[in-house]
């Protein structure tokens, strides 16, 4: 199923997708890894909490856990960065724990680089996300990706959407956005970029300007086809 409320005379010029469970299937094994933390250091990951969470960096997990966790007898800042070393370690390790990618992701991604300039805007860490774009076959078509250390203010923020329109050239009002968690359209929507959801509850979904359930619906391509032939047609 593919939907989107964008007038007919738009059109993007370029092109920016987020990273985990937009292009590799790691959102719901990084999600079981929250609740086995949280659960390791006594504290319950709500189904708020863990919506709330789900698009985040390691960095607010970390705060979120410490603060609900710290003991008597330790400092905040010090259980904050053993808590936050301990999730770095273990996001590392999942993104090469065989993930798979998010099916028909890749080629959607080659589609729109053959015409238009394209970029990832990820919570993970600049060198992590670098790792896994390159170890999924991803770079390829990349002309830069934003990690959660290259701006002051990560997602939710809209920091990370407007630095990687800006490296691409654009405009925020001509910039096409694939996200899934509520972190993540939040940013891109605060960055006044044109999102589309990737949900199997469009009912459910958070606020954006199109929802699709697959990289491999047709309706999905056909609109990509035309937003691709028009923005050639202006450029000539």
């Amino acid at each position: 199923m593919f939907t989107t409320t964008v007038s007919d005379d738009w059109y993007p010029t370029c092109v920016v997708f987020d990273c985990d469970g937009i292009l590799i299937d790691s959102e719901t094994r990084w999600n079981a890894y929250q609740k086995q933390i949280f659960a390791k250091y006594g504290a319950t990951m709500t189904d708020e909490l863990e919506e709330e969470l789900t698009g985040s960096t390691a960095q607010a997990v970390a705060q979120v856990l410490a603060e609900l966790t710290v003991p008597e007898n330790e400092t905040f800042e010090n259980h904050y960065q053993h808590v936050l070393e301990e999730i770095n370690a273990r996001e590392a390790s999942v993104a090469g724990e065989g993930v798979e990618l998010i099916p028909g992701a890749l080629e959607v991604m080659q589609k729109i680089s053959e015409v238009l300039p394209v970029a990832v805007a990820s919570n993970s860490s600049s060198k992590l996300l670098t790792h896994k774009l390159n170890h999924y076959g991803y770079a390829p078509y990349l002309r830069t990706w934003v990690g959660a250390n290259d701006v002051d203010n990560p997602k939710p923020a809209p920091d990370m959407y407007t630095e990687a329109v800006q490296r691409l050239g654009g405009t925020p009002e001509r910039a096409l956005t694939f996200e899934d968690s509520g972190t993540g359209v939040k940013a891109a929507q605060s960055a006044g970029t044109v999102t589309m959801v990737f949900t199997q509850t469009p009912e459910n979904a958070p606020q954006g300007n199109g929802y699709f359930t697959s990289f491999e619906d047709s309706q999905l391509h056909a609109q990509l086809d035309t937003w691709l032939t028009m923005y050639k047609e202006n450029q000539a």
